[in-house]
């Protein structure tokens, strides 16, 4: 990961349909770790997007979550690889929902995105970094 991208805290997410996400950068372990867990809610237009170093099979679980999401495993070019539609929150005995092929993104969005968007396999999202987050 280049010293940039590790500089940067934000990203715009843009989907097919044009709309327009902020989400949250995770770039360390520490961050992947925690995720979303302990926020206790999403905007509708919010999210966190998963930076790993190379691709590879990404597992995530719902652990102390307080707000269903939808999980979206992206490959290096930002396309749709598969997606998890309302992953609901855990306390124990969590489920890990895993990308089964390699991907190098994971993209936390509320949950009902999916469907709102239309969002498929194939799709190709556009991301633009930046250093400027929601107030």
């Amino acid at each position: 990961m280049s010293l940039i991208l590790a500089a940067l805290l934000w990203a715009t997410v843009i989907f097919p349909s044009g709309n327009i996400y902020t989400v949250e950068l995770a770039t360390a372990p520490a961050q992947w770790e925690k995720g979303l867990s302990g926020k206790p809610s999403l905007a509708q237009n919010q999210g966190m997007l998963f930076v790993f170093p190379q691709p590879q099979v990404q597992y995530f679980w719902m652990k102390d979550m307080k707000f269903p999401i939808d999980i979206i495993w992206l490959d290096e070019n930002y396309t749709v690889l598969g997606t998890v539609e309302n992953a609901p929150p855990c306390k124990n005995n969590c489920p890990t929902y895993n990308s089964r092929v390699p991907a190098k993104y994971v993209l936390e969005v509320p949950a009902g995105t999916v469907k709102r968007e239309g969002l498929k396999p194939g799709d190709r999202l556009i991301v633009q970094y930046t250093n400027q987050g929601v107030n």
